[in-house]
Parts: structure tokens; sequence; C-alpha cells
């Protein structure tokens, strides 16, 4: 239910966040760095995350967390460049500390034999309303501009997760009953403690779970270019208007919506590993084509192709590893390789804005070959696990 509120108030600013920002004035690379900013706040939170969430349990630091998160969007909607932006995007991946123990608690809660339906459903059903949310964005912005428009689905925002907050606290429950209470004054201790507990993780995981950790962290490289760079590079090559792109944006949540619980369930009959495998079959090429489209048709039918492809990643992704992750290690083993992933992904932010400052196609070009390389990896060197842990 909280996801419901956050997937909507996300799928109507997430179109437009990096157009948004290069409106308050900043360029490409700044972009980037406003990116890679917000994944090395991150990656400093997380380490705390994923201790805390096996140490004190999962389900305090989310609800307390997500109050702190509501109110980093107030942020974007008063900022009158790209600077302040800049503070919200630190303070906001601060207090995604939650995110190991939200992972955690998700893991914990869904049968493992059911694993790729259920995280499949995590993803899909909170699309439902989420749909019609960029139709939201798309009215404000004509009604009162883009600047304007954008201001008021910020503030929309806090108030959707504001509500995702109350709902948490109302009604979650915890997981894993450790006796022990959160205090602010162990914070920093618990931190150095963490940044040991990382190395003992990685010492924790099977050699498979090592093996797909490096490819997911080679994967990484990927997700930033398309996250920050997708919409501008609609806009400023294909040819998009801002409006049209909200179009767009209601069609690939219909598509995750339609192909997202069918294939959810295909990845438990069919495997995690074939359904990896068929992900970056959809992925990869269709990358070579949005590179290449010039048209709003064009640009569907990428979108279309990219959308059953994350139906078959998502969950064939977190089904794996939650197969292969030991259940009293769980928390810290998903912040380390979340952790590992963000380092990439920070790289990536600041150089894929350097490269699309010097010509758009080249942070899309570099993700065709990630995606080769990484597809190579997955057919060679992976393989599930005999028995999936609990």
């Amino acid at each position: 239910m909280s996801w419901i509120f956050f997937r909507f108030v996300g799928s109507m600013i997430f179109p437009y966040e990096a157009l948004y920002i290069r409106a308050l004035g900043a360029s490409g690379f700044i972009i980037g760095l406003i990116g890679a900013l917000g994944q090395t706040t991150l990656f400093t939170s997380r380490i705390l995350g994923g201790y805390v969430a096996d140490k004190y349990g999962r389900r305090d630091i989310i609800v307390a967390m997500t109050f702190g998160l509501a109110a980093s969007y107030a942020f974007y909607a008063v900022a009158p460049d790209w600077r302040l932006i800049a503070v919200g995007v630190v303070v906001q991946n601060l207090c995604l500390l939650y995110q190991p123990a939200l992972s955690a608690i998700t893991a914990d809660s869904i049968p493992p034999e059911k694993r790729g339906l259920g995280y499949a459903m995590a993803n899909v059903l909170p699309e439902v309303p989420a749909i019609f949310a960029p139709l939201v964005a798309r009215l404000l912005i004509e009604e009162f501009g883009f600047l304007t428009g954008m201001r008021i689905a910020y503030w929309i925002t806090v108030l959707g997760s504001l509500i995702a907050a109350d709902i948490r606290l109302l009604f979650l429950k915890e997981t894993l009953k450790t006796g022990e209470k959160l205090r602010a004054r162990e914070l920093i201790a618990s931190f150095r403690r963490s940044v040991a507990e990382m190395g003992n993780a990685w010492k924790l995981m099977p050699r498979q779970l090592k093996i797909f950790t490096v490819i997911l962290l080679i994967s990484a490289f990927e997700e930033p270019v398309f996250h920050l760079f997708m919409s501008l590079y609609a806009v400023d090559r294909v040819g998009i208007t801002e409006p049209d792109w909200a179009l767009l944006s209601v069609a690939w949540s219909a598509v995750m919506m339609v192909v997202g619980l069918p294939l959810g369930k295909a990845v438990d009959v069919m495997g995690r590993k074939r359904a990896l495998v068929l992900a970056y079959l959809f992925w990869t090429p269709s990358t070579v084509y949005f590179i290449l489209c010039r048209s709003f048709t064009e640009l569907l039918i990428v979108l279309v192709f990219f959308a059953i492809g994350g139906a078959l990643f998502n969950p064939a992704c977190q089904a794996l590893m939650a197969d292969l992750t030991p259940r009293e290690a769980r928390g810290r083993i998903m912040a380390t390789i979340g952790n590992l992933n963000l380092v990439a992904a920070a790289a990536a932010s600041a150089v894929a804005g350097y490269l699309y400052d010097m010509n758009p196609m080249w942070p899309f070009l570099a993700c065709v070959g990630l995606g080769v390389l990484t597809f190579t990896l997955v057919v060679i060197l992976l393989r599930e696990p005999e028995r999936r842990e609990e």
C-alpha cells in the first residue's frame, strides 16, 4: 500500500527529473555530477543501513527514514536553481538508509518457491494507479508552464510520501526481532562496524552470488545513463515534446502492468537465468534502435521492449539474489551488493554527463557494449542454486 503512493508520485515526477534540473540551469555534466552525488550519499547511508537492518530489525528504521524521505522532496519544490536540488538529493539519499531493511523485510515475507511471482506483484501492483500519474504532470505543465507545473508536482509528491510513511507507521510488522533498540548515539559506532561488516558480508557470499554481484556491478553502469539522460535525448535528438514524454511514460507503465505478473510467474517456471538472458535480448538491440529512432512511434516501440525486458529482469534479479543469500546475513549482503553497484553508478553518472555534453549518442553507445558484455557473462558463468535459501 505504501508503494502505491510512492509509485504514483514517483511516476509523476520521474520522467521529468532531468529536464527539471536542466530548466534550473544545469548542464548535462552538472546533471551527471548531481546523480553521482546522490549515489555517493546513498552508498554512505546504505553501509549503515545493512548493519542496522540485521542488528536492530527492519521496521523502525523503515518508518523513521520514510518520513525524512517525504520531507526531502520539498527542496525540489522550492529550488530557485540546481544547487538546492543538490541539497535535496543529499537529504533524500541519506534517508534511504532504510533500503537494505526494506529489501530484507520483503525477502523475509515471500515464500522461496513463489519469489518470482511475489516480487513481480510487489513491482507491478503499485504501478496500476501510477499509470496515470504522468498525465497529472502533463496537465500541470500545460496549465501552469513547465517550471511552475513541476513545482506543484513536487509538493504533491511531499504529500503522497507522507501518506506512505503513515501507512508504514501504522501497519508494517517486524520480521526480525532482535530485542535491541536503535539509539541515535550508537549510529557513529554502528557506521564503523558496518564498514567492517561489508568485508565479512563478501566472505559470507557463496561463489555464485559473488559472480552474480560482479555481473550486477557491470550492469550498474547502465542504469544512471537511462535514468538521467533518456528524457533529455528524447527531447533533444528524437524531437519529442515535454508533454508527449508523459504519454510515452504512460505507455511504458501500461506495458509493465500488463506483462509484469505473467512474466514474474514465468521467472519461477523458466528459471532465473533464462529470464535474465531474455531480458538482455530485449534490452540490447532496443538500445541500438533507441539511438537511431527519430519519431514518437519509434520511441514508443523502444519503450515497449524496454518494459518487457524490465518485467523479466527485475523479478529474476531479486529472486536470484534472495535464492542465493543466507537469511541471517541477508541485510548485510544485500547492502554490500547495493553499495558496490552504487560505486559503479556514481562513476557512470559523472562520465555519462560529460559524454552527453560532447555527443548525446555516446552514453547510450557505451550501454550497448556493456549490455553485450553482461549478456555474455550471464550465459557463460551464472548458475542457479540447487537449493534456494529460505
